[in-house]
């Protein structure tokens, strides 16, 4: 643009604009829009199994609670009903996973869930009652398993060394295993009552 009163040329675009309309910028903005958008994807993955375990606990008249802390190791916990239909106390606590980058299937078949920070193993083993492992993969299967028990074994034979993975032998999430839960752990609270 020219001046009115000199005729000098003034640029209208400073280096800031320049530097925002570069080509290598705009793919960095491109690439940092995917980023956040697979994050939004995956926040989303979460709430929708959230959602779908809140349902099915529902389903099986049992009480479903959602941790609201910071992501510790256990995102919810459920609480079992008495037959009169009041809490009993009885809990399991569930770490959630939703996609299919969780678990990875091995070449004899196996499906191994990579641990990424042994304090989740410590803090998983250590809890009061049983934490289960629920992963969703990106058909819509829900699978749980019981982790805590197993941890405890691992621990014991790993002779000190980190626990890096678990062998996910999950079973179908749905109202029927979650009252086979109720009932386990029900028995072995009969077998501590005098």
């Amino acid at each position: 643009m020219g001046c009115p009163l000199c005729d000098d040329r003034v640029h209208l675009i400073d280096d800031l604009e320049e530097l925002y309309t570069s080509v290598e910028y705009q793919k960095r903005v491109r690439h940092l829009e995917g980023v956040a958008n697979e994050e939004l994807d995956n926040e989303s993955k979460e709430r929708v199994l959230v959602g779908e375990v809140i349902s099915k606990v529902a389903f099986a008249r049992q009480i479903a609670r959602e941790k609201n802390v910071s992501d510790h190791g256990i995102d919810m916990e459920i609480e079992f009903k008495n037959d009169d239909g009041t809490a009993s106390g009885e809990l399991i606590f569930l770490q959630l996973k939703s996609g299919d980058s969780y678990l990875r299937t091995q070449s004899n078949g196996k499906e191994i869930f990579s641990v990424k920070n042994d304090r989740h193993v410590h803090y998983w083993a250590n809890q009061i009652a049983p934490v289960m492992l629920v992963v969703r993969d990106s058909g819509g299967e829900i699978r749980w398993m019981e982790i805590r028990e197993y941890l405890l074994d691992k621990l014991k034979h790993s002779n000190g060394k980190p626990i890096k993975q678990i062998e996910f032998t999950g079973t179908r999430f749905d109202v029927e295993s979650i009252l086979a839960w109720r009932d386990i752990l029900f028995k072995k609270r009969k077998a501590f009552l005098p």
